[in-house]
């Protein structure tokens, strides 16, 4: 095997397990923000600050009490104002996401995991393909790696 097809299939193969974990990420966010999953609660915003800056660019980030239980406080990034009562719900991970309920949110999260899973899709088929040419080439029966097919690796 040439080193620039274990480069290919170690590339490729990153990139699939890279859009795997995007897809997990997208459905399990996207799934909370639709509170279709996670512990939906009622907010009222207390404060609301300026965070981040540089190259990323800064969000907001809100905080306030839970609604019925004063005692926890919850934090999640959102553009709001104080004294807003907002709806967030808890990722598995712990943080907060708020709840979006429009129809371009609902757009938004159910097409974020297609988009992704269309990547994962055609890198994991570049991955095969590599995977393939090696197994093709060291039986005999493939391409050699100026591309002639039925080129025999030599003994």
């Amino acid at each position: 095997m040439t080193r620039g097809r274990r480069r290919d299939i170690a590339v490729y193969g990153m990139f699939t397990l890279l859009g795997i974990a995007a897809v997990a990420w997208t459905v399990i966010t996207g799934l909370v923000r639709l509170d279709l999953l996670g512990n939906a609660v009622q907010v009222r915003l207390t404060e609301c600050h300026q965070e981040g800056g540089g190259r990323a660019g800064s969000h907001s980030v809100c905080s306030g009490p839970q609604v019925g239980s004063e005692t926890r406080t919850v934090e999640f990034r959102y553009e709001g104002r104080p004294g807003e009562v907002v709806r967030a719900a808890q990722k598995p991970w712990g943080s907060y996401e708020p709840v979006e309920t429009g129809f371009v949110a609902w757009g938004i999260w159910v097409l974020a995991p297609v988009v992704c899973l269309m990547g994962t899709v055609a890198a994991g088929a570049l991955t095969g393909r590599e995977i393939r040419r090696v197994r093709q080439r060291f039986s005999g029966h493939g391409d050699d790696d100026d591309g002639s097919p039925g080129a025999v690796a030599p003994a």
